[in-house]
């Protein structure tokens, strides 16, 4: 981790308690291969037990964060991924249906009543604009796990994650075999079932893309925090000069440093309208949440040739008319997404892909919306030439970016919102953990009926203190809003949803031309599919021995 000062006038940063919190939230597993466990509660003494058992395994974050510095630096020294450095990690989390079971019934009525985590992924749906139509795969009524079927509805859920498949399969053989079995074919049981499992994997010929072929999860918050008593011993690595005033809001070009209290309970939290002072953490309830987090949890279907073929047909059609002359499938498909495949920038590459920005994580995030990139001084990195890409130009308005962009829908950055300040964007950050499932397509215009057979999509995990005020917010005033954040633009189309929730879905996105000219889009079908999922609560070390395993 590179040294760095940190001047008098910086804010002191919280003391994180590593040992304590689990370890995906502030750490990230960061595996290639994961398998979800969703288990329902039959017998509470005996989960107890099995939660007791189970404990020692649960990695946290000072364990993570040890094996991703030391794989990060092994890979920075050698050119490649080290070889035959492996860790398999198990983390756990729980509804409140499950909380309910193992906890006294006044902890567990300590969560607020109105609180999206108390009253469930299932009924909250509609309101993150998932389809109201029952007959709609995306309605909670079909959901394969945690939608409205009470057979279906998990009490907690397991990821387990490694490096290495045949870990990763012994991992889990192991933890089904201390999980008692049905006692009887009429669905009695002991103990504990697991009710649904969902593998994930890194896709094998595009790693850290996702099924529509785009690189994901690049833009992460860094996390304000000390990961020892040492000043300047930070959790997140700070890589700008330390007398820079930018130092005192970014880890490094384009990563904003949030306080560690929007992302787990008991730590100082962002203020709405400064950057860099915090706020105090927010009120423990039940007091023994204290290191834990919130975890949202989405299945997420990709219908990844609708996506392609749309891209095809609209972007033959756009050709035709003045303004959009040069649109390909690719450049409409990334002017929906706001980055080209590789993960590169619009705002700084608007007109072709750069494979070589998207790979310096220095630069490939380092743009803002409402202003030019400005060139940041660093501490001295060995090796590195220095962000020479073109900066972005904040004079594009909306034709470098689209204003309906996923990218910019979920995060607006520097930009006033409806809801206050380019400050306020900061508060609604979530720490991302989501990883793929199913095969690619080998051709997405060309699918074999092998290939139609299997599902593919995203597992989508966050963490965040506030599920209202964090996904559930980004989720309904941004993605699914046709005006917000301030400029209008029409829907995210990736992930957005059209809330008016009659039988027509369309979805619309604003497109600007060469010549200003603009037109509207209109998207006739979901790509991206609700499937499953719940609100999760993922409790510390301590709370598992105290509360849940005690």
């Amino acid at each position: 981790m590179p040294a760095t000062n940190s001047p008098s006038k910086f804010p002191t940063e919280d003391l994180l308690e590593i040992n304590d919190i689990q370890g995906n939230s502030l750490a990230g597993f960061n595996k290639d291969f994961q398998m979800l466990l969703f288990l329902k509660i039959h017998d509470r003494s005996i989960a107890k037990a099995w939660i007791r058992n189970i404990i020692p395994r649960i990695a946290t974050v000072a364990e993570v964060l040890m094996f991703n510095n030391l794989f990060r630096a092994l890979r920075n020294r050698q050119g490649a991924d080290p070889q035959g450095l492996s860790a398999t990690w198990i983390n756990i989390a729980f509804t409140y249906a499950g909380i309910q079971k193992l906890v006294p019934a006044k902890d567990a009525e300590g969560f607020d009543p109105s609180d999206p985590f108390r009253l469930g992924m299932p009924t909250r749906s509609a309101l993150i604009g998932d389809p109201i139509d029952p007959t709609a795969i995306g309605h909670p009524d079909r959901w394969v796990v945690g939608g409205t079927d009470a057979s279906k509805y998990p009490d907690l859920v397991l990821i387990i994650a490694s490096d290495d498949p045949a870990h990763l399969n012994a991992e889990v053989t192991r933890i089904k075999s201390s999980i008692t079995a049905p006692a009887s074919s009429q669905g009695a049981t002991d103990g504990l079932e697991i009710i649904f499992e969902q593998p994930g994997a890194t896709r094998p010929d595009l790693p850290g893309h996702e099924h529509f072929g785009f690189k994901d999860g690049i833009s992460q918050p860094g996390v304000r925090g000390r990961i020892s008593k040492t000043a300047k011993d930070f959790f997140s690595a700070r890589f700008i000069d330390p007398n820079a005033p930018a130092a005192a809001r970014f880890a490094k070009p384009g990563q904003p440093l949030i306080w560690p209290g929007q992302f787990v309970l008991g730590y100082k939290m962002q203020r709405n309208d400064d950057p860099i002072r915090p706020q105090r953490p927010l009120k423990l309830s039940p007091s023994w949440t204290k290191n834990g987090s919130f975890l949202v949890l989405r299945r997420l279907l990709q219908d990844v040739p609708a996506f392609w073929n749309f891209m095809e047909q609209t972007a033959a059609k756009l050709s035709q008319q003045p303004g959009f002359a040069t649109i390909t499938p690719e450049i409409l498909a990334a002017k929906f997404v706001g980055r080209w495949k590789s993960g590169a920038p619009l705002m700084r590459t608007p007109i072709a892909d750069r494979p070589d920005l998207a790979k310096d994580s220095l630069a490939n995030n380092h743009f803002a919306y409402g202003a030019d990139t400005q060139k940041l001084p660093l501490i001295p990195i060995d090796g590195y030439p220095g962000d020479n890409f073109p900066p972005a130009d904040s004079t594009t308005f909306g034709s470098g970016c689209p204003f309906a962009a996923h990218i910019r829908k979920v995060n607006p950055r520097d930009l006033g919102t409806d809801v206050g300040s380019a400050s306020d964007t900061l508060t609604r950050l979530i720490l991302r953990r989501g990883i793929p499932f199913g095969s690619p397509l080998v051709d997405p215009l060309q699918p074999t009926a092998v290939e139609l057979a299997e599902e593919r999509g995203l597992l989508f995990i966050s963490y965040q203190t506030s599920i209202e005020n964090q996904f559930e917010f980004v989720a309904q005033d941004w993605a699914n809003s046709e005006l917000n954040p301030p400029i209008g633009g029409g829907h995210d189309p990736i992930i957005g949803q059209n809330q008016e929730q009659g039988n027509d879905r369309t979805r619309i996105f604003d497109l600007m031309g060469t010549d200003g000219s603009i037109e509207t889009i209109e998207i006739p079908i979901d790509w991206v599919i609700p499937t499953g999922g719940g609100y999760f609560f993922s409790p510390s070390i301590s709370a598992l021995n105290t509360v849940f395993g005690g």
